[in-house]
C-alpha cells in the first residue's frame, strides 16, 4: 500500500477515531504530565477484582484511547458490571489510574480522566558522571499507588540487594559508588511491579579535547584559529579512567555547514548537534568536517563537546584579515526543546504536532525504528510584502534525518482561497484530504525539514 495513502487513513482514524465504537468499547482520555507526552502509552483494562486478566491498548496521540472489554478473556460484558482501567506501560516506566466505570451499554462508556505519570522519578542528583565521588544521595519519587522501593546495583564491586521502603512515596537514601560503572536498578511495589534503570559513573578523570586542521588553522591563547569560507576538519575526543558509555555530542553553531548533513539534530537558534553512540570505551575520536562560514573581519564562535552532564566549551575565532583585533562574538543559543514534551515513536506509532496557524493543521513524523525520547516543535515565523503576507514554518526535532523515514503535512486552507507551499524554490505536490463547510484540507509527503514557505492567495 502507498505509503501516504496509509498515512491519510491512519489520520482519518485518529481524527474520527470514536465514530467507529461500539457499545462494547470502553474509552477514556490520558492527560500528558509536565514532561512527557501520554501518546503509545499502554492502557490496560480488566474486571472488577481480576488484575491479572485484561486487554490492552494503545493511547493516541489526541490522549484518547478505546479498548474492547469482549476481548478480556471469560468476561461477558453487561449492564451494571464493573471494570478498571491503569495505564500500566512497562516499557517506558509509566503509570496512572486506575479509575473504573459501570458498564451500561448505552453506547460506548467513558473513564474518568487519567494523567501519566513515572512510576519512578529520580530527582537528584541530574547527574550521571561523578569525579571522585564514593557515595551520592538519591531522592526518589514514586507514583500513588506505588509504595514500595527495593534497588540493585550491579559495580566492580559485585551485585547487591537494597530494600529502601515501605509504605512511601518519596525517600532520600545513600548509594555507595565503586571505580567505573555503576548500575542501579530500581523496583516499585504496587498492585503490579515495575522497574526503573540508571547508570552512574564514579571516575577518576574525564578529559574532553578539540583541535582543528587545515592550511591556516593554528592555536592561539587557548583559542582556535580558522579561515573563512574554508574547509575545517575537526577532531573531537574525551579519555577517561574507565569505560564508558553514552551519546558524545558535538554542538557547531548552524551557519557552519556541514557536509554530511543526515546525522544532523535541531539544538538551537544558533546551534545543531551530532551525537555519536559510545559503548564501554575510555577512549574515543571522531573527526567532522564543516564549511566555515565567510566573514568580512572575524567571528568568534563556540564549540562544545560532552558526554552526560560533563562538557567543554571552546572557542573558535573565524578571520579573514587575522591583524584586525575586533571579533563578534556567537556564543550557544537557547535550547529549543525546553517546552515541548517528551515523545516516543516508531514505524507505526508517529509523532505528531499540531498547530495554532490557521494555514497549518498537524505535521507527523514516522522515523524508521523505535525512538524512545524525543523533542519536537514547530517554528513559526511570517513576512509581509506589500499587502500579501508570506507565511513560513520550521520543523525542529532532534531525530536526525538518518532515521525520518517520512513526513507528513496537513495544511488547511479557507474555501476560495488559492494555496501555494514551497520549499526553496520547489513547489510542493498538494493533494485533496478532506474539507468541511468552511476549509479545505490539503497533504503533502515530504523528506525535510524544511523551511517551508506558504502563500495564500
Amino acid at each position: 500500500m502507498n505509503k501516504t495513502y496509509s498515512f491519510l487513513i491512519f489520520l482519518s482514524l485518529l481524527i474520527f477515531s470514536l465514530s467507529f465504537v461500539s457499545s462494547n468499547f470502553v474509552c477514556g482520555i490520558v492527560n500528558n504530565s509536565q514532561n512527557f507526552s501520554s501518546s503509545w502509552a499502554n492502557v490496560i483494562i480488566y474486571p472488577n477484582g481480576d488484575i491479572s486478566n485484561y486487554t490492552k491498548c494503545e493511547v493516541n496521540p489526541e490522549n484518547k484511547f478505546c479498548c474492547d472489554v469482549e476481548e478480556i478473556h471469560g468476561f461477558t460484558p453487561s449492564i451494571g458490571k464493573r471494570v478498571f482501567a491503569e495505564v500500566f506501560d512497562k516499557e517506558g516506566g509509566f503509570v496512572g489510574g486506575p479509575v473504573s466505570l459501570t458498564l451500561t451499554e448505552e453506547g460506548y462508556d467513558i473513564f474518568p480522566q487519567m494523567s501519566i505519570q513515572k512510576a519512578i522519578t529520580v530527582n537528584f542528583p541530574t547527574e550521571r558522571i561523578f569525579i571522585n565521588q564514593s557515595s551520592i544521595l538519591l531522592n526518589v519519587s514514586l507514583a500513588d499507588s506505588y509504595n514500595n522501593l527495593n534497588y540493585t546495583i550491579n559495580s566492580s564491586g559485585g551485585l547487591s540487594n537494597h530494600q529502601v521502603c515501605n509504605n512511601c512515596t518519596n525517600i532520600i537514601f545513600p548509594v555507595n559508588l565503586s571505580k567505573g560503572n555503576n548500575e542501579i536498578t530500581f523496583i516499585a511495589y504496587g498492585s503490579r511491579n515495575i522497574s526503573e534503570k540508571i547508570i552512574i559513573y564514579n571516575l577518576d578523570y574525564l578529559n574532553f579535547s578539540i583541535n582543528a586542521y587545515c592550511d591556516k588553522c593554528k592555536i592561539k591563547k587557548n583559542f582556535l584559529y580558522v579561515p573563512s569560507n574554508e574547509n575545517i576538519t575537526f577532531s573531537s575526543s574525551f579519555n577517561a579512567s574507565h569505560n564508558i558509555s553514552g551519546d558524545f555530542l558535538f554542538y557547531f553553531p548552524s551557519d557552519w555547514v556541514l557536509f554530511n548533513s543526515s546525522d544532523l539534530e535541531d539544538f538551537s537558534t544558533t546551534h545543531n548537534v551530532l551525537s555519536e553512540n559510545v559503548v564501554n570505551q575510555n577512549k574515543f575520536s571522531i573527526n567532522y568536517t564543516l564549511m566555515s562560514p565567510k566573514t568580512l573581519i572575524k567571528e568568534e564562535y563556540f564549540f562544545t563537546q560532552g558526554l552526560e552532564n560533563k562538557e567543554l566549551t571552546s572557542k573558535v575565532v573565524v578571520f579573514k584579515f587575522k591583524l584586525i583585533p575586533f571579533r563578534k562574538s556567537n556564543p550557544l543559543g537557547n535550547y529549543y526543546f525546553t517546552l515541548p514534551l517528551i515523545q516516543r515513536g516508531s514505524p507505526t506509532q508517529p509523532i505528531i504536532l499540531y498547530s495554532n496557524e490557521d494555514y497549518l493543521k498537524l505535521v507527523v513524523i514516522y522515523p524508521k525504528e523505535n525512538i524512545t525520547k524525543s523533542y519536537s516543535s514547530l517554528d513559526f515565523t511570517e513576512k509581509k510584502k506589500g499587502k500579501i503576507k508570506e507565511y513560513y514554518f520550521t520543523i525542529l526535532t532532534s531525530i536526525p534525518s538518518s532515521s525520518v523515514d517520512n513526513i507528513l503535512l496537513i495544511f488547511k486552507s479557507e474555501k476560495g482561497k488559492q494555496m501555494e507551499v514551497y520549499e526553496g524554490n520547489s513547489k510542493l505536490n498538494l493533494s485533496l484530504y478532506q474539507e468541511d463547510s468552511n476549509y479545505v484540507y490539503y497533504s503533502s509527503s515530504v523528506n525535510t525539514k524544511g523551511p517551508f514557505q506558504v502563500k495564500i492567495l
